[in-house]
């Protein structure tokens, strides 16, 4: 079908037919648009993949279009599906828009806030502070979605954001909550920690693969250490912790996190780099008692423990 075909089908009777149109199922296709893959994008939806093709199956059904084609880097928009995710972008977005509207007007602290962060800031820094917020309001139930991928607050993905590193979305309330401080850390009993600093030339090392090569740690590394033999690459920091922990190799950590670690020693060498915690929160939301309530919880834990953040043993 070429493309204008869902504007130009457009007689009275399949008008009709539309105006009985599941848009729900819109919020699978446009998934599917984005991911290029049924899983990813059930992944995305807490879904399983049969349901997401399902629902993408039945709107061409009731469009009487194709709307993706198989390659050979997944499911692709046809012509109609670009047309169409044009469109269907502009009707979430308002949908998104209402949504928050409605909740920037609950007045209630009763109910779920969503907050994103890393894997290894929810277990060692909102975690211990959890019973804290239970005492305070315990009827707000908090959702940590703790991952390495960016949630997408306009989406309504989360409703707030801890993230290491300046934010680049545009359309937030941001603030920088905090500096956090690395340092090169070696395994208690290893040749570093019996020597006490780092040597390049002979030690090994761990880090971040490549999806974190523009982190911070890997860009200080880049440029003080090029050279280092590298024998063990993850993606997240409590692996690294632990890799590090049992002599794979040294390693930079965040302070508050290896300071108190009894199996690991802190070496003399090259200062570490300051990673920036920020806070990100979308502007209709940001007065909403229960995401205020969170917000304020946040800013306490974090001032809390600013000294081990910053580095001050």
């Amino acid at each position: 079908m070429a493309r204008g075909a869902l504007k130009a089908q457009g007689s009275a009777g399949t008008a009709q037919e539309r105006a009985t149109l599941d848009w729900g199922n819109l919020r699978f296709f446009l998934e599917l648009v984005r991911t290029g893959s049924h899983s990813r994008a059930a992944a995305r939806l807490a879904v399983d993949r049969n349901t997401v093709a399902r629902r993408v199956a039945a709107l061409e059904e009731d469009l009487g279009v194709a709307l993706f084609e198989r390659g050979p880097q997944g499911w692709r928009a046809t012509a109609d599906g670009l047309e169409l995710a044009e469109l269907a972008t502009r009707v979430e977005a308002d949908v998104l828009a209402l949504a928050r509207h409605a909740d920037a007007r609950d007045q209630a602290l009763i109910g779920s806030v969503r907050l994103t962060t890393t894997t290894h800031l929810a277990a060692w820094l909102l975690a211990p502070a959890l019973p804290d917020l239970r005492a305070r309001h315990p009827q707000l139930v908090l959702e940590v979605a703790a991952d390495q991928r960016a949630f997408d607050l306009t989406r309504r993905e989360a409703d707030l954001a801890l993230r290491m590193g300046r934010p680049r979305d545009a359309g937030f309330v941001t603030r920088k909550l905090a500096d956090v401080a690395h340092r090169l850390y070696a395994a208690r009993g290893s040749v570093a920690a019996r020597r006490g600093s780092v040597d390049v030339a002979a030690d090994l090392f761990v880090g971040y693969d490549e999806s974190l090569a523009s982190s911070p740690q890997e860009r200080w590394f880049a440029k003080t250490a090029p050279d280092r033999a590298v024998v063990f690459r993850c993606n997240n920091t409590a692996t690294l912790i632990a890799a590090t922990r049992l002599g794979v190799g040294v390693a930079l950590l965040p302070c508050f996190l290896a300071d108190p670690d009894p199996g690991l020693v802190a070496l003399e060498g090259p200062p570490g780099p300051m990673h920036e915690l920020w806070l990100l929160v979308h502007g209709d939301l940001r007065r909403t008692p229960r995401v205020k309530a969170v917000i304020e919880w946040v800013d306490q834990l974090v001032e809390r423990a600013r000294p081990a953040l910053c580095g001050r043993r």
